[in-house]
């Protein structure tokens, strides 16, 4: 894979060995760059990566990777894909780490990074691959933009590198009247979730009086919605959905509305989903709402399994480095298979992971057998000797001498 973006990392000044150490920093899921030091005899210096790390410039990492995910876009039916975006939290606990502030997730308030993502998603495979993604800002820092500016941001710099309007898939943090008409205005058409919460109407005249969602779909009929491959053919249970057009205040775009229950007898829908294309069919349209969790997939396998934000040493570019890196690995992993990682489009990252990481410990223990005396395993043994301190090469290099 280092040598798809060899020329980038030439550039920046990245060496080999840098560009190594930095891409198996993330795939050995090392969470600071002593770690990988002790980990790895022949990558640089502490002080070497973290000067490395320093300047790293996403820019044009993340424009090659758009690059590569246009081509797989072109091979296919624009049909089968749409955008999809939304943020995660990083939690960091130092206050000059770049990015940090006080947020606040689903699963309650935390001080750290939280990270924008811009993903298209194959509608065919549910594979989300990353197009962009931005440092959001806290509210009270003084150069705040609210996160929907941000995801119109992101949008907007793809359109200019020529993917085609996709449909857009959110949640309910991104239900908006501004991000919807944003939405419109670029070409592309919102197809996201609802709060529960949101006040609508069935006609933009005045004196109509705005209801809760679960107001105006009471007593409608259901449609049973088609079933998954996941479902079992003969099952009687499955997800059903009701359809209304409704108008959001200040909106004046007619937005069609489904309320998705668990069984076709079901009172109570667990979501909302909207879209601006009103000729879009029920089960197109929740075709499109249930991508969304293509990213949640890709954010778990990010951090599970590539070590997503986990650097917290090289200020600014360190940071972006934590998560350029991983979203290009990412990336060779889901386009690039057999090529590089050796395994089929069935195997989840995870486990392509964990086999390659068997592979490089199984040659380590044959090189520390054969061969014992060589340069890099005196480095190991000298770089872990003190486990609390900066590792060095001294033991090693007096051995050798």
């Amino acid at each position: 894979m280092f040598f798809l973006f060899k020329d980038l990392f030439e550039t920046e000044g990245f060496g080999y060995v840098d560009a190594c150490s930095f891409l198996c920093l993330f795939f050995l899921g090392s969470e600071r760059l002593s770690e990988l030091v002790r980990l790895c005899p022949w990558s640089s210096s502490i002080s070497s990566l973290s000067r490395k790390a320093f300047r790293f410039n996403p820019n044009r990492f993340m424009r090659r990777n758009r690059e590569r995910i246009l081509k797989k876009l072109n091979l296919g039916n624009h049909g089968d894909f749409c955008f999809a975006v939304d943020d995660t939290g990083n939690p960091k606990y130092g206050d000059f780490t770049f990015g940090s502030a006080p947020f606040h997730a689903s699963t309650g308030p935390y001080f750290g990074q939280k990270i924008l993502v811009l993903v298209i998603v194959d509608l065919k495979t549910q594979q989300a691959l990353p197009i962009n993604y931005v440092f959001l800002t806290g509210k009270k820092d003084s150069h705040h933009v609210p996160g929907h500016f941000r995801a119109i941001e992101l949008l907007k710099e793809a359109l200019a590198s020529g993917f085609p309007p996709l449909p857009v898939t959110s949640d309910s943090w991104f239900d908006s009247k501004e991000f919807i008409k944003s939405i419109h205005e670029l070409g592309c058409t919102f197809a996201g979730e609802l709060k529960a919460t949101r006040l609508a109407r069935t006609n933009p005249g005045p004196g109509v009086r705005r209801s809760k969602l679960n107001t105006l779909f009471c007593n409608l009929i259901n449609i049973r919605l088609p079933q998954t491959r996941s479902q079992k053919c003969k099952e009687k249970r499955g997800k059903a959905f009701s359809q209304l057009i409704l108008f959001i205040t200040d909106l004046t775009l007619p937005l069609k509305t489904i309320a998705v229950y668990n069984r076709i007898n079901g009172t109570t829908p667990f979501a909302f989903y909207a879209t601006a294309d009103t000729s879009m069919t029920g089960a197109r349209f929740w075709r499109f709402s249930r991508a969304r969790w293509a990213i949640e997939v890709l954010f778990r396998d990010l951090k599970q399994s590539l070590g997503f934000g986990s650097l917290t040493s090289g200020g600014e570019g360190g940071a972006h480095l934590a998560v350029c890196i991983p979203l290009i690995l990412l990336t060779s992993r889901r386009l690039d298979t057999k090529e590089i990682w050796g395994g089929t489009k069935k195997e989840t990252l995870g486990t392509i992971v964990k086999t390659q990481r068997e592979v490089m410990l199984s040659k380590s223990i044959d090189m520390m057998v054969h061969n014992p005396n060589s340069t890099k395993i005196l480095k190991l043994r000298a770089r872990p000797k003190n486990p609390n301190k900066k590792p060095t090469n001294i033991g090693g290099e007096q051995k050798i001498a």
